[in-house]
């Protein structure tokens, strides 16, 4: 996969989970600069 960059969505399984949270995929939005995301090659 390559350098995410921001408000990009991806799918993602958000495991493990506590207590009576749901098991399942969900969309989340890298929220992160670029710079920052460049720097953590995240």
């Amino acid at each position: 996969m390559g350098m995410v960059k921001q408000f990009e969505v991806y799918l993602v399984r958000l495991d493990p989970t506590l207590g009576s949270e749901i098991q399942k995929t969900r969309p989340c939005v890298i929220v992160s600069p670029d710079e920052l995301n460049r720097a953590l090659r995240t």
